[in-house]
């Protein structure tokens, strides 16, 4: 068994930033667990009045957060290892869903851009060869 869940991850799971594995030890909780679904609504209905931790602040602000330019250099690895190292925590200890998916699409479009790259080539390369007659109007 696992350990119960805090207040800070219950609101952190209704907000869709607990870590995938934690989420889904709290979905199976939350299906056999009446008492469970009543404290994460009270936690809901607490929330929407505006009572906040500086905790919940700093999560919906998404203060600790890097902007995608540092994601962006991350994966060109034009960073420093002390801010590589942090952003691996953030990613994986921590299990921030907002920056993987993040990092996630920057690392695919690196992937793709070497064949993207190879299409713009060819296409500028026959761009000359292209009628350069404008088409008939229709209609």
């Amino acid at each position: 068994m696992s350990a119960a869940f805090t207040d800070e991850e219950l609101l952190s799971y209704a907000d869709e930033r607990l870590p995938v594995s934690r989420a889904a030890e709290l979905e199976r909780l939350l299906r056999t667990s009446p008492d469970m679904m009543n404290r994460l609504a009270e936690l809901m209905r607490d929330s929407d009045r505006g009572d906040q931790s500086l905790g919940a602040m700093w999560r919906q602000g998404r203060w600790s957060c890097p902007p995608r330019a540092v994601w962006s250099a991350f994966v060109d690895g034009r960073l420093g290892d002390g801010l590589s190292q942090y952003l691996q925590f953030h990613v994986e200890t921590i299990g921030c869903r907002i920056c993987a998916a993040n990092l996630a699409d920057l690392q695919q479009n690196a992937n793709t851009s070497d064949s993207e790259g190879r299409v713009r080539k060819i296409f500028q390369s026959s761009a000359g060869r292209l009628s350069k007659e404008r088409p008939p109007r229709l209609g």
